[in-house]
């Protein structure tokens, strides 16, 4: 292992430190690094020992743990409490963390470093996403048959109301111009029969009048109808279209 390397995965292991306390750490053994040289990089990491074990020490160290006796040099850290009795712990050991793995240290060094390598091991959890996606689906399926019923009502209705409106709007123009013509065919022929025909005369001018009468009522509801009533309807039907429009671009 290179140091580059050595010192991405310490970096990498102590991710969840405080950032003050990372950079110390990490700046402490980049020094120390560099006073050794680079031809003794591969001397220094095996002193100092794998990474995880490294970032053990290191973490056991901020949390007090080993606080009482312990203390970082330029071996990496030292604590006389895991030397044997009548014996120095040599200084690769103590670096390494090696030399106490056999006292009562050595479950807590593993159980420090097991969340930071299991971080890497950890599977990225099951979104809510897809379990939203995958219920609308099904409440779809669910639905559809009331969904279609429904939509298809409306849309008859819809239809049979635009229906409506159009043929409105033809019989009411068709029967304007109807009346307006017989009444203004018939006044004329009543009037000049009148004189040959007295009876037959009145007769025909009485119904053109009344058929003139009845054209200018459907004239003035058509003036209303076509003047008031259509654009009434088109103007709440494209207002209603546009809020809908901007409806779905806010949701979008």
């Amino acid at each position: 292992m290179t140091r580059d390397a050595f010192m991405k995965e310490l970096a990498y292991l102590l991710q969840d430190m405080d950032t003050e306390d990372r950079q110390d750490a990490l700046q402490y053994y980049n020094d120390y690094f560099d006073e050794a040289g680079p031809d003794r990089e591969p001397e220094i990491i095996k002193e100092l020992g794998s990474p995880e074990q490294l970032a053990s020490i290191i973490r056991s160290n901020l949390n007090g743990e080993l606080r009482d006796g312990g203390e970082f040099t330029d071996t990496g850290y030292k604590d006389q409490r895991f030397a044997r009795p009548g014996s120095e712990m040599p200084p690769a050991e103590q670096a390494s963390g090696r030399g106490c793995s056999h006292a009562s240290a050595g479950p807590e060094t593993k159980n420090s470093s097991g969340p930071a390598a299991g971080e890497r091991e950890q599977k990225p959890p099951f979104t809510s996403r897809p379990l939203k996606i995958f219920l609308w689906i099904v409440l779809l399926v669910l639905l559809f048959p009331v969904l279609l019923g429904v939509g298809g009502g409306l849309l008859s209705i819809l239809v049979g109301i635009a229906g409506l409106l159009i043929g409105l709007f033809l019989i009411l123009g068709l029967c304007t111009l109807a009346f307006l013509a017989a009444g203004i065919v018939l006044i004329p022929f009543g009037l000049a029969v009148i004189f040959s025909q007295p009876l037959s005369g009145l007769m025909t001018a009485g119904t053109g009048l009344i058929f003139l009468g009845g054209g200018l009522l459907l004239l003035s509801l058509s003036l209303l109808f076509y003047g008031r009533f259509i654009p009434f309807v088109l103007g709440k039907s494209a207002d209603a279209l546009d809020r809908l429009i901007r409806g779905r671009r806010v949701q979008l």
